[in-house]
């Protein structure tokens, strides 16, 4: 698992969220084992309908993921982030490994 820096901006962030954010985008280094770190930003978006808004980016060796999500459950938002971080990074990590695969041939 790797280490995740969570931050909150206007928002009052509860030891359990934290925690379930850790989790979810900790483990997402299962579908690249280059990762290195990670920074999630959660914050209050919007005027009187507010909502939570999850910003992450994740980093690799020649590689920046970038994802954020907005809703009106901070755990939708958390989720949904990390299904769009896990797609670019499982997308880039085939593509990595098909360069691999045409080198030998």
């Amino acid at each position: 698992m790797i280490k995740i820096q969570v931050e909150a901006e206007n928002y009052d962030l509860a030891a359990d969220l934290k925690k379930h954010i850790e989790e979810r985008f900790g483990s997402l280094d299962e579908y690249m084992d280059t990762l290195q770190g990670g920074h999630v930003t959660v914050s209050w978006e919007g005027g009187p309908n507010e909502q939570t808004c999850v910003r992450a980016q994740m980093w690799a060796p020649g590689y920046n993921f970038d994802a954020s999500d907005t809703d009106w459950h901070a755990e939708k938002a958390i989720d949904s982030t990390r299904h769009k971080l896990e797609t670019q990074i499982r997308r880039a990590h085939g593509k990595e490994l098909s360069k691999r695969d045409h080198k030998r041939r």
